[in-house]
């Protein structure tokens, strides 16, 4: 199974599996590492549903301005997977609150996981150079000719929930080692008791 790309040019449809979401590695990593951090060394409460919206802060961001708003962009990872965004966001959290800063510091582990797909142009943006080529949007950012609005959104959705047709088979092992992570974090949690989950639902206490 392939992805949708009509849209993309053949160069870059052939390399679109390096933006694979990696959804449950971001996830279960995450939220792994900060259990047992605030276990054994943090020692803080933690709201676990702000730790999952940022460690996949990157991926919605630009996924979202892929599909929807940016039509020359060639892939999901755009200007939140730059070392520049992240550490902006990081400053905001911790000027409007400081104890945000643990929640500012997830997206950046985000890069580290994306860290193989991502070119040093890209990470560094814009201090090796400003093109937004750098950012996959060798067109920049006005309406392109092609493809109606309506079709190029169902096009880019398509491909975003379809990136595992090609992926490789260190990204399969990469997620699969964060859905282990999930799985022992909900059976040592005992998230399978409706109390604990409804707790985790509603208030993000593990």
């Amino acid at each position: 199974m392939s992805c949708p790309l009509s849209d993309k040019t053949p160069e870059f449809a052939s390399s679109y599996n390096v933006t694979i979401l990696l959804l449950l590695a971001h996830v279960g990593y995450t939220t792994g590492a900060l259990r047992v951090s605030q276990r054994f060394a943090l020692r803080r409460p933690l709201d676990y549903r702000l730790v999952v919206l940022m460690a996949i802060l990157p991926d919605v961001i630009d996924r979202a301005l892929y599909a929807f708003v940016i039509p020359g962009a060639e892939g999901g990872r755009l200007f939140a997977h730059t070392l520049l965004f992240n550490l902006v966001l990081l400053a905001v959290l911790v000027a409007i609150r400081r104890d945000l800063w643990i929640y500012g510091l997830l997206p950046l582990v985000h890069l580290l996981l994306d860290l193989q797909g991502l070119r040093a142009e890209q990470l560094f943006w814009p201090f090796l150079g400003a093109d937004l080529s750098n950012v996959q949007i060798p067109d920049g950012l006005g309406e392109t000719a092609g493809q109606s609005y309506l079709d190029r959104v169902a096009n880019r959705l398509g491909a975003i929930f379809d990136t595992y047709g090609e992926a490789s088979l260190w990204s399969f092992l990469i997620d699969a080692g964060g859905f282990v992570a999930l799985t022992v974090l909900a059976v040592r949690a005992r998230l399978y008791q409706w109390p604990r989950l409804r707790r985790l639902i509603t208030v993000g206490s593990i």
